[in-house]
């Protein structure tokens, strides 16, 4: 017997003597005896020792042999597989796998987001795809931002056809770099994305995304009609850039960005900018869209900011001191205002969820 079943057998005696003088149950006892075995291990412990131990052995000894022969087995791989092909092949398989279980998860209620990031992913593998066929049937025209031009076309359709408006907005983030991308290959890299009338072409764009947000909030039914808020987000959000822009350098074309001179136009669009951001606030508390509310609010702060840098410290700098407090204690005191407007909203909503 050996010096380990001796020490269990003793302990198990102990454990019986203990439930004998009722300081512990039999049950329990029976519990702590299973802990302390006094039988022999059995051939299934070697069996599983000898399999663990050769599995340990087999893995080193494949390792060996990768670290000798893998340079020949690479060359072997590089001379007879099409790297090119097989990375297509890939991604284009991962976007149909992404897409399939997208959907099989978007058909059970309990998990629809789940399965429209799925289809996202889906998404980033297509544009995967487009990449790596640039590359491997490229002209040497190196027209990256009209790629990117193609993906947001691409991206756009499957938006639709998914009817998932995570992938609209990665269409429409495409289509922002683009716009902009492209300026910059048309103008030889020499502005990109300040030249060629850049603010105002977006202004252009933004308005153009606002309309295409009515017609889906009015005009569309179903599951696209969602895609009204994405609109109205990204049209708000390139008007109010836009503008930001032209109130800081004015109008200009081409690489022609200037500062002085300009304040006739900052002072313009400025104003335009402020009409904009009321007429934001205003549209919101009339038809109780938050959504507007906050692009209105959140932007006319920033004009006020930007104004009062640009045409009142840029001309008074050695009142520096004063222009810190000012600023400074006017960003506390907002800080503090709109957390009261926020406690002040949620404790509302609170009681009316109660009165309900």
């Amino acid at each position: 017997m050996s010096a380990g079943i001796r020490l269990h057998t003793k302990v198990r005696a102990e454990l019986d003597e203990l439930a004998a003088r009722g300081i512990l149950t039999w049950d329990q006892a029976a519990k702590l005896k299973s802990r302390y075995p006094v039988e022999p291990r059995g051939l299934g412990f070697l069996v599983t020792v000898f399999a663990a131990m050769g599995a340990a052995s087999a893995l080193a000894g494949a390792a060996v042999l990768a670290r000798e022969h893998l340079a020949t087995l690479w060359n072997f791989l590089r001379e007879r597989v099409n790297w090119w092909l097989a990375a297509e092949l890939s991604l284009l398989l991962a976007f149909v796998a992404l897409l399939l279980q997208g959907s099989r998860l978007k058909a059970r209620r309990p998990r629809p987001v789940l399965g429209e990031v799925f289809e996202l992913a889906g998404a980033f593998a297509l544009q995967g795809l487009t990449i790596v066929m640039a590359k491997h049937y490229s002209a040497g025209s190196d027209n990256w931002p009209a790629l990117l031009g193609v993906d947001a076309a691409l991206l756009l359709a499957l938006a639709y056809a998914l009817g998932n408006r995570l992938v609209l907005w990665y269409a429409l983030a495409n289509f922002f770099f683009f716009f902009g991308a492209e300026t910059g290959y048309v103008s030889g890299w020499g502005a990109y994305y300040l030249g060629m009338t850049y603010p105002v072409r977006f202004l252009g764009i933004g308005l153009l995304t606002l309309a295409a947000a009515w017609a889906h909030g009015m005009l569309v039914r179903g599951r696209l009609a969602d895609f009204s808020r994405v609109y109205a987000h990204y049209g708000l959000l390139l008007i109010n850039l836009s503008l930001w822009f032209l109130s800081l350098f004015g109008y200009f074309e081409n690489a022609k960005v200037r500062w002085d001179g300009t304040a006739g136009e900052r002072l313009i669009f400025s104003a335009l900018w402020a009409v904009v951001s009321v007429s934001s606030l205003m549209a919101g508390a009339k038809t109780g869209l938050k959504l507007l509310r906050g692009y209105g609010l959140t932007f006319l702060i920033i004009n006020l900011y930007t104004f009062y840098f640009q045409f009142i410290v840029a001309n008074s700098g050695e009142a520096w001191f004063i222009h810190l407090l000012l600023t400074g204690g006017s960003m506390l005191w907002l800080g503090f205002h709109m957390e009261t407007v926020k406690s002040a909203a949620m404790l509302k909503e609170g009681r009316e969820g109660s009165d309900d």
